[in-house]
């Protein structure tokens, strides 16, 4: 069972939210993404910052995610984003029991250009917009049956994929068009979880409903693009987007867990290929990099995305 402990400390994965830029779709254009996420740590920040080895070893998990998005018109995108989506497959190198598997929460909102070629407001060298909407909990574990399976020894859920909360957020995201090829974006990302009752968080026998709050998640990023027309079908991007996510110490039944807030600053180089066929179609390739954090995993992860274009 100490090992067990350990494993639970332990298993938390690193995978990113798909930030965008501050344009919207067209009016009429529903934009559909698939991708898939390979997130990979053996090493963990701890409280002040330093990297101790994960206590079970490497853990890897592969995720699949979505995203449908819809242009309503030419300054209002809606959207339904699973992304991250679902956790389909997960290893943990010293139990080959436990598993991270299941799904994410999903995003519903909506997005307005105010400012920009297409604003409300016109502008021709800087776009902004905003976000808002529900942040939905699917994962719902049963942490009575998990601690079963554990005793009977079969393979068991470690931990709860998100937590559980239902969240309500918002999205501001700023380009300054340096050129008609290169931009810079700012974005920001805040959450708000709204107060939550369960019985716990890790496999162990059930207990009295306890009241979670885990207060806000808010991430920052900016991301300077440049795009390069190879011809009249295709353009090439890259981009180098820097993510910083932080939360802060979370309560449970009122009392503050100290020294649970995290941080986690990364950089993710991105190159993608957009092809200008009848059906319009992107590829993007990741890799995103740990820099530093905060009772966080020192996680790298391999992002493919793949985005179709269509008229109604």
């Amino acid at each position: 069972m100490k090992k067990l402990a350990l494993l639970l400390l332990a298993l938390a994965i690193v995978i990113p939210a798909f930030a965008d830029d501050a344009k919207v779709l067209p009016a009429g254009v529903l934009r559909t993404t698939i991708a898939g996420i390979y997130n990979t740590f053996d090493e963990q920040y701890d409280k002040d910052g330093d990297k101790f080895d994960a206590p079970n070893g490497k853990v890897s998990v592969f995720n699949l995610a979505g995203a449908l998005e819809y242009g309503a018109t030419d300054q209002i995108t809606i959207a339904l984003q699973w992304t991250p989506g679902y956790n389909v497959w997960s290893e943990v190198e010293d139990n080959d029991k436990a598993n991270l598997n299941g799904p994410m929460g999903l995003f519903i909102g909506a997005k307005g250009q105010i400012l920009g070629p297409n604003g409300f407001v016109p502008n021709d060298t800087m776009r902004f917009a905003a976000a808002a909407g529900l942040l939905v909990p699917l994962s719902n574990p049963d942490w009575e049956e998990e601690y079963d399976n554990v005793v009977a020894g079969d393979d068991f859920q470690a931990k709860e994929i998100n937590n559980g909360a239902l969240g309500i957020g918002a999205r501001l995201y700023f380009d300054y068009l340096v050129s008609s090829s290169f931009f810079v974006n700012l974005y920001n990302e805040t959450i708000f979880y709204l107060p939550v009752d369960k019985n716990g968080t890790s496999p162990n026998p059930a207990g009295t409903d306890q009241e979670y709050k885990y207060g806000y998640k808010t991430t920052f990023e900016v991301e300077p693009v440049y795009t390069y027309p190879v011809n009249e079908k295709l353009d090439i991007t890259g981009s180098l987007p820097f993510n910083w996510v932080l939360t802060p110490d979370y309560e449970v039944e009122g009392n503050e867990v100290d020294d649970s807030a995290t941080s986690f600053l990364k950089m993710t180089p991105y190159v993608a290929a957009f092809f200008k066929t009848t059906m319009p179609f992107e590829l993007k390739a990741g890799y995103s990099i740990p820099l530093m954090g905060k009772n966080e995993n020192v996680a790298s992860t391999v992002i493919f995305q793949f985005k179709s274009y269509l008229k109604f």
